[in-house]
């Protein structure tokens, strides 16, 4: 059985407990207002998780940790698409980090992204029953019931800390000085990170330290004095692990959604490189030969303007169907009457969006184009 809805109806924490106790084995996907991201269980237990924020990437914690610098990141890449290796396991493999660093590495990068989602207050959600990565990867084993715990406890720390700080954009700059020999290792380097400079963010990142934990802690020195806060700065902020090879990334996320037949997906993330990196001729190069691609692909399935699209499969089938909320409205408006050019014309959205998700539940064999 799969499960769909939204966060607004079914909070986060619920929904995690659910397919815990359910011992539920396949991958959540959830797509918030900005970001999406993918979780992979194993019968209750999380072991991997994915996102499309690029400060979630693995490249940023990389370059971040001073593991590698931003200028490798890119020659790497191209080693990863040689050898057919993951990133980390091929740094393993050449003796850059150790197992244990990258285990420590993965673990962080996706409690973070976890945590991060127990503060959206929506989100549309689908769990898709034994749906399990292709790529061979190491797994993580993640206990549910700690991370709700934590999760939790995080929400309500932000929410009572929200108007003294309302983002981990905020620049922390010290008042006075500071008796370090009160304090431990993480706080002193959060201490020598503060320069009037850097953000929360840009601090635990330095540190190697989640930015909540660096919040709480300017959080509880501003009463006495020790911290004042600066709002963000308004100068162009490069993503560490993005400067060089944020293209790239970017790009290999799109052939992977066309692989996938997921041409929605694989149009937004064009969309998204031509508009982030129009000053990079390379970048703009291959995301052209990749949105031609994506048309060919789109011509292929048929979907022309006066086609007529018709359920492929019997109609009791649908209610068991694991589809989106846009496919599942699309799929209402499918009679074996109408034409694309008419059905377009009655859904909401953009026209070209909708015939990408028509495309897709063609590659699904959920749909067909009628015979003339």
């Amino acid at each position: 059985m799969s499960i769909g809805g939204n966060l607004r109806t079914m909070p986060f924490a619920d929904l995690l407990q659910w397919v815990s106790q359910s011992r539920k084995t396949g991958t959540l996907v959830i797509d918030g207002l900005e970001f999406k991201k993918k979780l992979t269980f194993n019968e209750g237990t999380i072991i991997a998780a994915a996102s499309n924020n690029p400060k979630e990437y693995l490249g940023y914690y990389l370059v971040g940790w001073k593991f590698i610098d931003e200028e490798e990141l890119p020659e790497l890449l191209e080693m990863q698409d040689r050898y057919g290796a993951l990133l980390g396991e091929l740094l393993v493999m050449i003796g850059r980090i150790s197992r244990e660093e990258l285990t420590q590495i993965l673990t962080a990068k996706t409690e973070e992204s976890l945590y991060d989602i127990f503060l959206w207050e929506e989100a549309d959600f689908q769990f898709l029953d034994n749906v399990l990565p292709t790529m061979k990867f190491e797994p993580l084993r993640i206990s549910v019931d700690a991370l709700i715990m934590e999760g939790v406890r995080r929400k309500d720390e932000w929410d009572r800390m929200r108007d003294s700080i309302p983002s981990a954009d905020w620049i922390p700059r010290l008042k006075r000085a500071v008796d370090v020999k009160q304090l431990g290792p993480a706080e002193i380097s959060i201490i020598r990170q503060t320069n009037g400079r850097n953000s929360i963010e840009d601090i635990a990142l330095s540190s190697r330290l989640s930015p909540f934990y660096v919040a709480q802690f300017i959080y509880q020195g501003l009463p006495h004095d020790i911290f004042t806060l600066l709002p963000p700065s308004d100068a162009p902020k490069v993503i560490p692990g993005m400067a060089a090879a944020g293209w790239r990334l970017k790009l290999r996320e799109a052939e992977k959604a066309l692989e996938n037949l997921h041409f929605l997906d694989a149009s937004r993330i064009i969309r998204a490189i031509q508009r982030d990196f129009s000053d990079t001729r390379e970048a703009l190069e291959f995301s052209k030969a990749l949105e031609g691609q994506l048309e060919g692909l789109l011509q292929e399935s048929g979907v022309t303007g006066s086609a007529i699209p018709e359920l492929a499969i019997e109609l009791s089938e649908l209610t068991r169907l694991d589809c989106s909320p846009d496919e599942g409205f699309l799929l209402s408006r499918i009679n074996g009457i109408y034409t694309v050019d008419a059905i377009l014309k009655i859904l909401p959205g953009h026209p070209d969006d909708n015939r990408m998700v028509l495309a897709e539940l063609i590659g699904k064999k959920i749909l067909r184009i009628k015979d003339n």
